[in-house]
């Protein structure tokens, strides 16, 4: 079978959208033995600087979700993605990563591959799509809603999401199906965990993300405070931001690591290997990639009890689960962890 998947980035590419979930789509499903062809839909050029001044906003945030949710973008990514669907006419089924576009697919079968809905940003304040307005917010979630009900079936990364799409677009629970994630590496990479921690090393907490605020670094450096009061020797490892503005003993920045770069993979794998525990008090996650990332390194994770986290770590097993902005919650298992 002929698949054409589609996605706002290069799929193929790992480091270019979704935490690398379209690259790991796509090579799995050339492993299952399907053809794939995949196709960037997002927008360049002229495009893109329309789609920027049409959404603009002062407060950066909000810019970015209206560029990434707001009706003009959406049009314009649908056209690409009808585009890339017209050029190929070999291809029998479409998949496409996300719905924020909609292509005409010319009577092929339309799949979608989400860790989220719009809808289910409605009642927490931290979720993405929370910046908008109310109007912004009910256009999108009709976007979002007409490619639900043109998809010949979605599949999410997560139960929680499976949930939202079956309540809030009242689709057949047959129609959606949960098929999970794996983590956005050649798992063969991992090097064997030593059973105890080296002679002389420090406790050492791993933090992996980006987005520094969202994902509750803030949370974990008034949480590292109080651990190294009890544990001077501790160290609190950062990878994921550009820049860290902090000069707090014990922590160690190693600044944004690509995973497609050999050296920033080395480095990153490094971190994971002197780790004793990784610990993320993300406030808004809709999955949670490098939750999988650290179990598969061998690492106990303490993260925060919100989205589909509760899907990945099972409290008191494989980690602990604590509330969002609670950082004494996170001292305590991350002391606890320790022993």
């Amino acid at each position: 079978m002929n698949l054409l998947f589609l996605a706002e980035g290069e799929p193929d590419d790992p480091s270019a959208s979704g935490s690398g979930i379209p690259a790991s789509i796509a090579a799995h499903l050339r492993a299952e033995g399907f053809a794939v062809s995949s196709a960037d839909v997002d927008l360049h050029g002229l495009a893109k600087g329309a789609a920027a001044v049409a959404t603009f906003s002062p407060r950066r945030r909000r810019w970015a979700v209206k560029y990434h949710l707001g009706g003009m973008p959406f049009a314009l990514r649908s056209r690409n993605a009808s585009r890339q669907v017209q050029a190929r006419t070999g291809t029998d089924a479409v998949v496409q990563y996300g719905a924020t576009f909609h292509p005409r697919t010319n009577g092929r079968p339309l799949f979608l591959y989400c860790d989220s809905n719009v809808p289910m940003s409605r009642a927490d304040p931290f979720a993405w799509a929370a910046s908008l307005r109310r109007a912004e917010l009910e256009a999108a979630i009709e976007r979002e809603r007409r490619v639900c009900d043109a998809a010949a079936a979605i599949f999410t990364s997560s139960e929680i999401a499976r949930g939202a799409f079956i309540e809030h677009f009242r689709l057949s629970p047959e129609k959606v199906v949960t098929v999970g994630a794996g983590p956005n590496f050649d798992v063969a990479q991992i090097h064997p965990r030593a059973e105890e921690r080296r002679a002389g090393s420090p406790p050492t907490v791993l933090f992996v993300g980006r987005e520094f605020a969202r994902k509750g670094g803030d949370v974990l450096l008034l949480a590292f405070r109080l651990v190294r009061a009890q544990l001077p020797e501790a160290r609190l490892v950062v990878a994921g931001p550009e820049r860290l503005a902090t000069a707090e003993p014990g922590v160690v920045f190693l600044g944004h690591l690509q995973k497609h770069d050999p050296e920033g993979r080395r480095r990153l794998q490094q971190a994971y290997v002197e780790a004793d525990v990784f610990c993320l008090p993300t406030r808004y996650e809709p999955f949670g990639i490098v939750l999988l990332e650290a179990m598969y390194h061998g690492l106990p994770v303490v993260a925060t009890r919100v989205w589909a986290v509760p899907e990945i770590v099972d409290d008191g097993m494989t980690g602990f689960t604590v509330p969002r902005d609670d950082e004494g919650a996170v001292v305590i298992r991350l002391l606890e962890g320790d022993r």
